[in-house]
């Protein structure tokens, strides 16, 4: 390797689709079998070495790899010389894709266990290919714009929210892309990133929501090019309605998702034919961090309300929690998450955060990161998910990813005060800052 193509980086993509009748995950009060397949969905394996130290990245058209991240990792690095620290599994957060975690167990019954053999075995497969097909390469980093991310949080008059579309509230339209390219010069792979909840479908058929669709608008512009996508902190966005004039989300027809996919996918192909994309260098460092983070105490007044009202999906939370105050059983409340920091030299970061993270916890990490590195990746729904995290500000204002969210996973209360500063805090040590 010259000072040049200072990396070997091999890519390769595997069909993940399930079989027409898994069930879906994503939607709570969906569970019904699925009917029909509208697009494939993919896991694409990137693997870059420096000769020193290695990094695997797995961006896969799933809801999220939560409780099989371990066992994935455990496959792959029997497969692989990488280390579990070293690899990262990315979930592109599709609300139409296979029911695999055990969360989901008591809806949704137990995940098919033919499909979760396919699954790990196919994207073993596709990094052994990466790993063996690995050959000298030039990364390049640039940024784009693509604008139909919208709030999901509605601000009230009272200074709560309420959930509806918010052209106002806080997003991100930046597009990132990383590139591989061999010696001559010829595109080999791309990831790309955008933060915004891929939940624009409903329904019961197979798919990918905008992000599938991306990847074939993509295919037209670099046919035979692998194309990953690494989901942003989208947690609190969600693409715009058809109708910008409406004041709630409506599904949206597979030809109408369709037209997210081209508007993404052009930005995508923008970016990389430019010509205004960065050379990325310097040694490759990962690390890995496992912080525990803390949830306020259980609200009692809150769990009864909740089963006087007959709440379906969160009475097992109140159940629990009544039980819980009745013979003064003290709840666990924190919950594991993990940080890992890839970085090249100064001239990139990139960030993977193990939860369902608001728009501002990206926007701050580009701003205070960005002093230091020339450019900043950061990606949410990666490894084991915690749960919805939104940033300090938002705690005032209530609504779904502040409070409902965590009872829905049984988790005590919503997060403490000082979450954020913790993984931000983190953040910073880990990359010395």
């Amino acid at each position: 390797m010259d000072s040049l193509n200072s990396y070997l980086v091999g890519i390769a993509r595997c069909d993940i689709t399930p079989p027409v009748g898994i069930r879906l995950c994503g939607f709570a009060a969906r569970t019904e079998p699925s009917t029909g397949i509208y697009d494939p969905l993919q896991a694409v394996a990137t693997v870059v070495d420096d000769g020193q130290d290695a990094v695997l990245i797995i961006a896969a058209d799933l809801l999220g790899f939560y409780d099989r991240c371990e066992p994935v990792r455990q496959a792959l690095t029997g497969a692989l010389p990488i280390p579990e620290s070293h690899i990262v599994l990315a979930g592109s957060h599709t609300h139409c894709g296979p029911h695999i975690r055990e969360f989901d167990r008591p809806r949704l019954g137990p995940p098919d266990p033919a499909y979760l053999a396919l699954l790990t075995d196919r994207i073993v497969a596709a990094a052994r290919t990466a790993w063996e097909t690995r050959s000298a390469a030039r990364l390049r980093f640039g940024s784009g714009h693509c604008g139909f991310a919208v709030s999901r949080r509605r601000l009230r008059p009272d200074g709560l929210v309420e959930w509806g579309p918010d052209e106002s509230g806080p997003h991100d339209h930046g597009v990132p892309v990383l590139t591989a390219s061999n010696p001559a010069g010829e595109l080999t792979g791309i990831l790309y990133n955008y933060a915004c909840h891929p939940t624009s479908r409903g329904g019961l058929l197979v798919g990918g929501d905008y992000v599938g669709l991306t990847h074939d608008r993509i295919a037209t512009h670099f046919p035979g090019i692998p194309a990953g996508f690494l989901q942003g902190c989208g947690a609190d966005l969600k693409p715009r309605p058809v109708d910008l004039a409406a004041t709630t989300f409506v599904p949206r027809e597979v030809d109408e998702v369709q037209s997210l996919g081209d508007e993404l996918g052009d930005a995508v192909a923008r970016v990389v034919r430019s010509g205004d994309m960065q050379e990325i260098s310097g040694p490759l460092a990962v690390q890995r961090r496992t912080i525990q983070l803390e949830t306020v105490a259980p609200d009692v007044a809150v769990a009864e309300r909740v089963l006087a009202n007959s709440e379906r999906l969160l009475g097992p939370w109140a159940e629990k929690v009544l039980h819980a105050a009745e013979h003064g059983i003290e709840l666990d409340r924190s919950a594991s998450f993990e940080i890992q920091t890839v970085t090249f030299g100064r001239s990139l970061a990139m960030v993977t955060l193990a939860g369902e993270i608001t728009v501002e916890h990206g926007l701050r990490l580009k701003q205070e990161l960005g002093a230091t590195f020339d450019h900043v990746l950061v990606v949410g729904y990666a490894n084991h998910l915690a749960g919805y995290i939104p940033v300090k500000r938002q705690i005032p204002e209530g609504g779904y990813c502040v409070e409902w969210a965590n009872r829905f996973q049984g988790r005590p209360g919503r997060w403490v005060d000082e979450t954020e500063e913790q993984i931000h805090r983190t953040i910073h040590e880990m990359l010395g800052l």
